[in-house]
């Protein structure tokens, strides 16, 4: 099992800090939640430009974040970089990635159908559900080593203005086993950190006693 303290050269390397303590309180609040976390790192993707994420920070990109400008105006869209990785997302003809919310599982039984999907077009695309997107995550499933893992990316999109941060990320180190976004708001300190984890650990125990 990989130790959050390995997170740590990936913090370095998208050049924002990383709370030790904050990593070490969620993993005391549950040893078997296991959630590796980025830290907040609030990076912009300009426009006409995209954002690949490591999330595990193995040899392999994971997601790749888009920001571009098509024809019906400022586009913001999401792909899992390798198979059997999945949004969770809806498909009505077009596939759109999910606008996930605190204390939202993300598991075998969320992830949709989809690798790739659209996460905000203005009033071109209306169903997209990352239009004005405020601290909303994105659910994904994406392999390590061959094994399925399940992690959240939370995103800031202004799709009017063609703005586009990536506030911070979180995986579950255990193949197979499912993460729940944050039932706090944006973690920036010790003590929310640590209540996310709780939030974890009660929801699995809610699972196991169903």
């Amino acid at each position: 099992m990989k130790s959050t303290s390995k997170m740590i050269p990936l913090a370095a390397k998208r050049g924002a800090a990383y709370t030790m303590a904050a990593a070490a309180a969620a993993s005391a609040a549950d040893a078997q939640a296991a959630v590796v976390y980025s830290g907040v790192q609030n990076l912009a993707i300009g426009q006409f430009s995209s954002q690949d994420l490591n999330l595990d920070g193995d040899a392999y990109n994971d997601i790749l974040l888009k920001n571009y400008v098509f024809g019906g105006g400022n586009y913001q869209g999401a792909t899992v970089q390798f198979y059997p990785g999945k949004l969770v997302g809806f498909n009505n003809g077009l596939a759109y990635a999910s606008a996930l919310g605190p204390c939202a599982v993300i598991d075998s039984s969320t992830v949709g159908a989809d690798f790739f999907g659209t996460l905000a077009y203005g009033s071109f695309d209306p169903n997209a559900e990352f239009n004005n997107a405020n601290g909303a995550f994105i659910g994904l499933s994406f392999p390590i080593a061959g094994a399925t893992h399940y992690g959240w990316v939370r995103v800031t999109i202004d799709n009017a203005a063609g703005t586009f941060v990536i506030n911070d990320w979180a995986y579950e180190d255990v193949a197979g086993a499912g993460i729940t976004t944050p039932c706090v708001p944006e973690p920036t300190t010790l003590g929310l950190l640590a209540a996310g984890a709780v939030g974890v650990a009660a929801m699995r125990r809610r699972k196991a006693a169903a």
